[in-house]
């Protein structure tokens, strides 16, 4: 394997893996920074992604990322790549809460709570599990099995 698509794997794995840990530790500092720290690696995954794999090319990485798609469902649809961006702009919307407001941000209502956990989940599964190969699979299915746990009803007020 290259140099450039190791770091390219490396870095979201790490990535996602920060994401869970802070939400492991929630809602103290430590999380907060777990998730800030993660979510510069996944800019940085995407960086490395773009320079590695498409040349800087948006045309590329859509076209890729339909074959993907159409490889693992029959259906051929690039609109995973304008996902992950929107999945990057809410991590990086959900540092910057945590950071700028964090009484705020830690007494969301229930529903955007809810709708956060659900994307980052969302995301997180097909990420990490479904559109990888065998091995890495079932490091995916861990990261979530872990995430559930941390999300269960009653977790945080047991950490405070």
């Amino acid at each position: 394997m290259a140099t450039g698509d190791l770091l390219t794997r490396l870095t979201i794995w790490l990535a996602l893996g920060l994401y869970v840990s802070s939400q492991v530790v929630r809602p103290s500092r430590t999380g907060r920074r777990l998730s800030a720290v993660g979510c510069v690696l996944f800019a940085t995954h995407v960086v490395l992604a773009f320079q590695v794999h498409y040349g800087w090319s948006h045309a590329t990485a859509l076209r890729e990322t339909a074959a993907q798609t159409e490889a693992l469902t029959g259906v051929r649809t690039g609109s995973g790549l304008y996902v992950n961006y929107l999945f990057g702009l809410a991590w990086l919307a959900e540092v910057w809460w945590w950071t700028r407001a964090e009484t705020s941000y830690l007494n969301r209502p229930g529903w955007v709570e809810l709708a956060a956990r659900a994307f980052f989940l969302f995301m997180i599964v097909n990420g990490a599990a479904v559109f990888v190969d065998e091995p890495q699979r079932w490091l995916g299915i861990a990261l979530a099995g872990v995430l559930v746990y941390a999300w269960r009803p009653g977790a945080a007020a047991r950490r405070s």
